[in-house]
């Protein structure tokens, strides 16, 4: 019975060395989080050709405080912004946005005819399969380095794509 237990006790030491030791292999390169600020399923689609600029698309949650976007910062172009698409004289135009909220106890998406953050003179193209990283300064959250995936220019968003439009409540 001692031998049992023993055997069972070194197993379940075993088990847990082995899950610590291959943790990063199980690492969710899908999220970033910061505090209360969660972001999920980063993404921007490959470039076509020599187009020069790019987008990146991503869903922020917020499971405290409401808080603010203000700034996106990346070494991959000339310039990283905030974008929003607004309708004038019917006509949909893109245009920079001095922040983002995000709020309290919610969720903002930023997705293809909405909130994005807008990457204009790409160093290199965008690549299918790439990783790329943006950084968002949130007003109270401070900076968070995102891991944006690179998608095929045919999808829509990864995985089945994103049904909702600029921020809402989750609850």
């Amino acid at each position: 019975m001692e031998k049992m237990m023993l055997h069972k006790s070194f197993m379940t030491v075993v088990a847990a060395l082995t899950l610590l030791v291959s943790a990063p292999a199980f690492a969710d390169h899908d999220h970033a989080a910061k505090g209360d600020i969660h972001i999920a399923g980063a993404w921007a689609k490959a470039s076509i050709g020599q187009v020069p600029n790019g987008a990146a698309f991503m869903t922020i949650e917020n499971a405290g405080a409401a808080d603010r976007v203000v700034a996106a910062t990346s070494d991959i172009a000339d310039r990283t912004e905030l974008h929003t698409h607004l309708m004038e004289n019917n006509v949909m135009k893109m245009r920079q946005v001095d922040g983002i909220d995000v709020p309290m106890h919610g969720s903002v998406m930023l997705e293809p005819g909405s909130y994005h953050v807008m990457l204009l003179g790409l160093h290199a193209p965008l690549v299918e399969g790439d990783e790329v990283s943006i950084t968002l300064e949130f007003e109270k959250a401070g900076t968070m380095t995102v891991p944006v995936k690179v998608v095929s220019p045919k999808e829509s968003a990864p995985m089945g794509g994103m049904d909702h439009k600029g921020a809402h409540s989750s609850h």
